[in-house]
């Protein structure tokens, strides 16, 4: 089964990494081929590198220099970029989907890219799939656009799908999968000199993610240092790419408390750092942003690492509140801080919630879990012909 999936991002965060797990784990039997931006070749970005890293198959739009982002135009020179690039574009994407059975959409925002390669797939009999990495697709108007062209919705949970249906209705009549992606958790111990002296000694929080606002990084920073004092032993590491590091810098300083907050920058190493961690926090409030998925929380509970976050999207289903971690009911850093304060006050509660976490990661999450179901997926046949507008 050859899946083409356009994949034309220049990050390397949750949504990327889904991606590349998701179809390591199912070669042999789905063969993928990854149509990405030159602006990682010509960057040298981190995603080139493990795409390449993997042995997927690979090759490049035709944006040798920055393409314009494709949006509503101001103005005539603007426009005319636009829809230069939104032709070169649906073109390489059509040439590339003349030979495989599947087109693969991670949201709606590549399908401006994959137009006439998707109306295609429909009229020869193939099909075109779309994955809810985002909870907030944007106006009706566009879902239902897309609808025409979509033959398959992927959704990670059940929450996710429900948020979505509740504005777009129209997308609960598409077939649909609700499964979760591949969380690839190392199992070798490739832990360093460098990072065990960050981390021994300590009881450790972690975040990995996005460093930005939308995520919460403030809310987070505002909570250690309420907990900061009571709890000397206590330390945060963070762990992710950051637009405006002096900010954040900046933001460390505030606390009081920057000798015992530690920032890592991008790292790949990720479950080295939750291998020596007490707890992982996932501070995204919802009303910033709706987590679709929340990979950094199920990495830690496959590595037994209870976690703390808001009632952001799927986290809330993903994260069974008071058996393999604690939901913070109310969207500040006092709730936050209190929420963590309940593990670091009560060690027996953390050792409870890690073991249950080990657990519904075996029972839900793991690959013995979800290969069968995504290949089955990829397998089904899809209708000849365009649908009806509905």
């Amino acid at each position: 089964m050859r899946v083409l999936v356009v994949f034309n991002t220049v990050f390397l965060y949750g949504m990327e990494r889904y991606v590349l797990d998701l179809f390591d784990l199912l070669r042999p039997d789905v063969v993928p081929h990854f149509l990405l931006s030159y602006t990682l070749k010509r960057l040298k970005l981190p995603l080139l590198g493990e795409i390449q890293g993997k042995g997927f198959h690979y090759s490049f739009f035709g944006d040798r220099s920055d393409w314009p982002k494709i949006a509503w135009p101001r103005s005539l020179g603007e426009l005319w970029p636009m829809l230069a690039a939104l032709v070169r574009g649906n073109l390489t994407v059509l040439r590339r989907a003349l030979g495989c059975d599947v087109l693969y959409l991670p949201s709606i925002s590549y399908l401006y890219m994959a137009i006439l390669a998707a109306l295609y797939c429909r009229l020869a009999g193939k099909r075109t799939v779309l994955c809810f990495h985002d909870l907030n697709p944007g106006p009706a108007r566009r879902v239902r656009a897309a609808s025409l062209l979509i033959s398959d919705f992927v959704h990670h949970t059940r929450l996710g799908y429900e948020q979505v249906v509740r504005s777009h209705s129209g997308v609960a009549r598409k077939r649909t999968l609700i499964l979760p992606g591949r969380t690839e958790v190392r199992t070798d111990d490739g832990t360093t000199a460098e990072l065990r002296h960050h981390f021994l000694g300590k009881r450790n929080l972690l975040f990995a993610g996005q460093v930005a606002q939308h995520k919460g990084i403030d809310l987070l920073l505002e909570a250690f240092a309420r907990l900061a004092t009571d709890h000397p032993d206590v330390a945060l590491h963070i762990a992710g790419g950051c637009t405006d590091e002096a900010e954040l810098r900046s933001m460390i300083a505030a606390t009081g408390a920057e000798d015992r907050i530690h920032y890592w920058g991008f790292r790949q190493d990720v479950p080295d750092l939750l291998r020596m961690s007490y707890l992982y926090v996932h501070p995204s409030p919802p009303s910033r942003f709706q987590e679709s998925f929340g990979r950094g929380v199920v990495e830690a509970m496959a590595l037994g690492v209870p976690v703390v976050c808001f009632r952001s999207g799927a986290l809330q289903e993903v994260v069974v509140d008071g058996a393999t971690g604690l939901v913070a009911e109310q969207e500040t850093p006092a709730a936050l801080a209190q929420t963590i304060g309940r593990f670091l006050d009560d060690p027996a509660f953390r050792s409870r919630c890690s073991r249950a976490a080990r657990l519904r990661f075996e029972q839900f999450y793991s690959d013995e879990c979800i290969h069968d179901a995504w290949v089955q997926f990829f397998r089904q046949p899809a209708e000849k012909g365009l649908p009806s507008a509905r």
